[in-house]
C-alpha cells in the first residue's frame, strides 16, 4: 500500500510524471482495490490494475487524451 500511496502522490503533484507502475506481491483483493480507487480519486489521479497485480497510476488529464 505504501508504494501505491507514494505513486499517487508523485503523479498527483508532479506534472512532469505522466504515469508510475507499482508491482504488488500478489493480486489485490476486492477490498484493496476499493481502497486504491478511493485513494486515487482523493489524489486526483486514475489507476488501472491488471490481472497480474501491476497497478498503473496516471494523471487525470491523460484520461481525456
Amino acid at each position: 500500500m505504501e508504494g501505491l500511496v507514494a505513486a499517487c502522490r508523485l503523479v498527483g503533484s508532479d506534472s512532469g510524471v505522466r504515469s508510475v507502475r507499482v508491482l504488488t506481491p500478489s493480486r489485490p483483493t476486492y477490498d484493496e482495490l476499493w481502497c486504491y480507487r478511493e485513494w486515487a480519486h482523493d489524489q486526483h489521479v486514475r489507476l488501472n490494475v491488471d490481472g497480474n497485480g501491476m497497478v498503473t497510476v496516471r494523471q487525470e488529464r491523460d484520461a481525456q487524451e
